[in-house]
């Protein structure tokens, strides 16, 4: 009976641990997906919805755009055939949030990635330091029992919804730092809200986009600045290379390269003054 009794803790003991060790595992590689819903114009009420994720793969995280990141596999393709015909390729290019996070908690390394003028940039930085306060309010979020957290970022105030049975100290963009996933998170005046939709085991290490320019942040904000002067600047500098390249648009049309710049210049203007409600406050949003 004490054999047996023995051998039925050894089975339990085995049993627990094997839990603990897929529990962990399952919980280190996961990719969860959140709809963003956001107020692009500040004195407009549209808002505009997109998908994003967020990989978890063993103390890493990459947070990045769904719809841009399908995009970046067919982005070299169509560069080399508007290089080589001059028409302005018919791909859909309909996202707006234009941005990516990486961090490496072990490492301390956290990478901002931004995307402008087709062009992924990508620069490390800080950590966030985000003073979290905890309340007691709760609720669930597909079937997880949560609890909220309030935090002064970006010159908003954010509320957000974390699971500590989900033991990952990280979120969507930069928020982390909760003794749980964060599966919802807003500002107080819902320009931007985030929240999980799907949480599924995914086992991908996590990889940068191949295109990634890896550049210092004071390099990054000078490019920017300088776009913001010459939007055309890039096509500019394309045209100037290949002096033989007739340029059209999507109907097959001769664009004067003149015309081509006045065309871009009017297209980037637009989109910064009708996108005058950047998620963190202090910065100006370009495409």
């Amino acid at each position: 009976m004490k054999k047996y009794i023995q051998n039925c803790k050894s089975l339990v003991l085995f049993i627990n641990i094997a839990f603990i060790i897929s529990y962990c595992n399952f919980y280190g590689q996961v990719k969860i997906t959140y709809e963003v819903s956001y107020k692009p114009d500040s004195t407009n009420e549209k808002r505009n919805i997109e998908e994003m994720t967020l990989k978890c793969y063993e103390g890493e995280s990459y947070f990045y755009n769904e719809t841009k990141f399908k995009l970046d596999s067919i982005y070299d393709r169509v560069t080399s055939e508007f290089i080589q015909t001059g028409i302005a390729p018919k791909v859909s290019l309909k996202y707006e949030l234009n941005f990516g996070i990486f961090k490496n908690f072990s490492k301390r390394e956290f990478l901002d990635i931004h995307n402008i003028s087709s062009r992924n940039f990508a620069y490390k930085d800080s950590f966030p330091k985000l003073q979290w306060q905890v309340s007691n309010s709760k609720k669930e979020i597909l079937n997880y029992f949560c609890k909220s957290a309030t935090v002064n970022f970006g010159g908003r105030v954010w509320e957000a919804w974390f699971t500590d049975e989900i033991p990952i100290n990280d979120g969507p963009y930069k928020f982390f730092g909760l003794p749980g996933l964060i599966l919802e998170i807003y500002d107080l005046e819902d320009n931007y809200h985030f929240v999980a939709t799907s949480i599924l085991k995914q086992n991908e290490k996590i990889e940068m986009p191949s295109s990634t320019i890896k550049t210092s942040k004071e390099q990054f904000l000078k490019i920017k600045e300088n776009l913001i002067k010459d939007p055309a600047l890039y096509v500019r500098e394309s045209v100037m290379k290949n002096n033989s390249l007739k340029m059209k648009d999507i109907t097959g049309a001769t664009i004067e390269p003149m015309e081509l710049y006045q065309r871009i210049t009017k297209e980037f203007n637009f989109f910064k003054d009708s996108h005058n409600n950047p998620i963190e406050k202090a910065t100006i949003w370009i495409k």
